[in-house]
């Protein structure tokens, strides 16, 4: 019996010690060594990790309450970059890519809960910067993944070409933004490459005349915006001659 009892105090004892040990601050109130957190009135660990002068330092692991693993993160030491990687509680990856002083930097890439791939991002500074791929989310069970979108970003705001494309790799729609608007002329075609439509754009608005066509390359309709504003009967007539007065082409 005093055996028994001299075993379980000194389990007792290697369990405050262990705890005694995390969750440490410094005469400066800095963070440093092994720390735990655990969600509010539950013994279920959210997170754990080690700091080094209030830094994380090496791995920290976050988790789910249901106790799965929610993220990992991999600090480098005496540098600002950390490798991340996101989980959903089905254990399938949910994304991953780096940091750069907490922020996101370079390449991430996104998932599916069901392990398909979503998109591939360029950050800078936590946001949007350079290309971005979406993917058919459909045939990668079979396949590999079919792109449904290419675009440019800066400052998270589409800037540059953005091309979008049917499942068998043929372009659906093409054009340009600036600013996060459409610029110029766009075009869609149909599936089987014909062309479907083209429109304009200024300052973001439907703007000159917009042409759809069937997929044997008849005109089907020809309609003038002006600014966002479609115009139709008299009004179109008088801007039409005023544009021919003015030397104006209406798609400018």
């Amino acid at each position: 019996m005093l055996r028994f009892a001299l075993n379980l105090s000194f389990i007792f004892f290697v369990l405050f010690l262990g705890f005694s040990q995390v969750n440490k601050t410094d005469a400066q109130g800095k963070k440093q060594g092994a720390w735990k957190k655990f969600y509010p009135n539950t013994q279920v660990l959210q997170y754990e990790g080690q700091f080094l002068n209030n830094q994380p330092i090496g791995e920290f692991r976050y988790y789910y309450p249901s106790g799965k693993v929610k993220a990992v993160l991999q600090h480098e030491k005496n540098t600002k970059k950390t490798a991340a990687w996101f989980y959903f509680e089905n254990e399938q990856i949910m994304s991953e890519g780096s940091y750069s002083d907490m922020k996101k930097d370079a390449v991430w890439i996104n998932y599916a809960p069901e392990g398909f791939i979503v998109s591939k991002e360029s950050y800078l500074n936590d946001k949007l910067n350079g290309p971005r791929i979406a993917y058919y989310l459909e045939g990668q069970e079979e396949d590999a993944p079919k792109i449904l979108n290419t675009a440019l970003y800066k400052d998270s705001l589409l800037d540059g070409a953005f091309t979008a494309y049917f499942s068998n790799g043929k372009v659906m729609q093409s054009g340009k933004y600036l600013a996060g608007q459409k610029i110029d002329i766009w075009s869609s075609y149909h599936p089987n490459g014909a062309l479907n439509s083209t429109e304009r754009y200024k300052q973001g608005k439907l703007h000159g005349w917009i042409m759809s066509y069937d997929q044997e390359g008849t005109q089907i309709s020809k309609i003038l915006f002006n600014l966002g504003e479609k115009l139709m009967g008299e009004e179109l007539d008088k801007y039409l001659e005023n544009c021919t007065k003015k030397g104006i082409d209406p798609n400018e």
